[in-house]
């Protein structure tokens, strides 16, 4: 049961890392959008910038209960709740911008961003000895897995 846990919460950090870098060019298209005349135009250029990064924070509270269920090692599991403390983070950061006077506080929403990105990184290479895949198993030789 564990293993089947663990597998699951490898899987969900790998689609943490894909939908990171959408969320990128999201965040492009929304930026380069800014251009449009209409207000409306603008705003709805980060509708899906914003709508992707509401169901990652909704993940990144899944991909921490499958932590805790899975039963990681203390280092992989810390990390595992810094992600969601840092989506939380990029959540209120967006949200800040809607103000004149917090503006400058929601210009750190970018570097949050790049600090998950990092975190995220760490998790997918650390994740590697739980991997359901026995190539992206650290220590597994081409023999063994030819033969499976």
């Amino acid at each position: 049961m564990i293993s089947a846990v663990r597998s699951t919460w490898v899987a969900m950090i790998y689609l943490f890392i894909i939908l990171i870098a959408i969320q990128f060019y999201l965040a492009g298209h929304g930026a380069f959008e800014f251009h449009n005349a209409t207000a409306a135009g603008r705003d709805a250029g980060w509708d899906p910038h914003r709508t992707l990064g509401d169901i990652m924070v909704l993940l990144s509270l899944l991909q921490l209960l499958l932590a805790l269920a899975a039963r990681l090692p203390r280092g992989l599991l810390i990390r595992a709740v810094g992600l969601f403390v840092l989506m939380v983070l990029q959540f209120v950061l967006a949200q800040l911008g809607d103000s004149v006077s917090t503006r400058f506080i929601a210009a750190l929403h970018p570097l949050n961003a790049l600090a998950i990105t990092g975190l995220v990184i760490g998790l997918v290479i650390e994740s590697r000895p739980f991997s359901p895949i026995p190539r992206f198993r650290p220590g597994v030789s081409p023999e063994a897995i030819r033969s499976t």
